[in-house]
């Protein structure tokens, strides 16, 4: 077995240094290693605001999703299901001895690192979308090992630095930068703005395009139809409670697409996703509408939804020329989902 004395001692480290009481939690820092070919960000952002610890985005992509998260709107209903869809990282977070997890328990107790106390005891877990929380793999851990040298090391240069100087573009709360050496325990602070490393992808996954060919399009027009004076409210969203598939794996959150009448409070589709692609969602709407023979007179859906809903089905409605909506919050779904949540759980 790996010997975890070191990661454990910086885990204390951190710990004691209390760098969440500093840094707010939308502060991302990126870091460049000489061997990996992207930068490495992290931030102390937890799941909510009571959550110490530390959060490591591995590359640009999971950095970006981290910036989508932060721009995205959440209902009551909403859980961690759709807090999850934009969060992939490595977490170290800080938790009570009751709620920690065996297998970091039984990693722990291969040192001779000491932790007591509430929120004090380190749990490492993976965040991937549409996942539950899951153990970390030992590649992560050797990840966070490293991060968590470099964070000791520069935090105290950081944590004085002026931070009301101004970049070109604000928008993007990452402000410095670090270059590490050939060695890890060379370091070179560079201020630079991290726009410049975003070249693999934009901050959102939008705008999205219409999916479906011309002549699926024809075909839903030329069908014989009613046009109802009715508003449809369009959602996305995940079960609240995972489900696991097979016996060991990694329970996963499932996602559902639902349609409602906002006169009637009628549920006409309730649907659950097996793929999530914008046409997969595109075409769960016009089947629905092509099987019912009917067009609303509107359509609602959440515009900040963090599943995207509007983004992904503006593009169909604007061929269809259905009236659309953005609304921050869509009542018939929202008690329809709440009675699943007490009917299956």
């Amino acid at each position: 077995m790996r010997d975890y004395q070191n990661l454990y001692e910086k885990i204390k480290q951190f710990y004691k240094m209390k760098p969440w009481e500093k840094l707010d939690d939308t502060e991302v820092i990126g870091i460049k290693y000489s061997d990996r070919k992207e930068p490495v960000f992290f931030a102390m952002g937890g799941l909510d605001d009571a959550s110490i610890g530390l959060s490591v985005f591995r590359n640009v992509s999971e950095y970006i999703l981290f910036l989508d998260l932060l721009e995205s709107e959440f209902t009551e209903v909403d859980g961690i299901g759709e807090y999850t869809e934009k969060l992939k990282s490595i977490r170290l977070e800080f938790v009570d001895r009751d709620d920690l997890e065996d297998s970091d328990y039984q990693r722990i107790r291969t040192t001779d690192v000491k932790f007591r106390g509430k929120q004090a005891w380190p749990e490492i877990v993976d965040f991937t979308p549409g996942f539950v929380p899951w153990p970390a793999v030992e590649e992560d851990l050797v990840l966070l090992e490293r991060v968590l040298d470099s964070f000791i090391e520069m935090f105290p240069m950081y944590s004085k630095m002026d931070f009301e100087k101004e970049f070109l573009s604000d928008d993007v709360p990452t402000r410095y930068y670090y270059q590490a050496g050939v060695r890890d325990s060379v370091w070179k602070l560079k201020e630079e703005h991290i726009l410049q490393f975003l070249t693999n992808g934009e901050l959102t996954n939008g705008p999205y395009d219409l999916m479906l060919s011309q002549f699926e399009i024809r075909r839903l027009m030329t069908e014989k139809k009613s046009f109802l004076k009715n508003t449809f409210e369009i959602d996305l969203f995940y079960l609240p409670q995972p489900i696991t598939f097979k016996t060991g794996e990694r329970p996963r959150f499932v996602k559902m697409m639902a349609i409602a009448d906002k006169q009637s409070g009628e549920v006409l589709l309730a649907t659950v996703l097996t793929a999530d692609k914008s046409r997969d969602i595109q075409f769960e709407l016009y089947k629905y509408l092509f099987e019912a023979k009917v067009f609303p007179a509107k359509v609602e859906m959440r515009g900040d939804s963090v599943l995207e809903t509007y983004d992904m089905l503006a593009p169909l409605l604007d061929e269809l020329d259905i009236a659309y909506a953005e609304k921050n919050s869509l009542k018939k779904i929202e008690a329809f989902r709440k009675s699943i949540s007490q009917d299956l759980f």
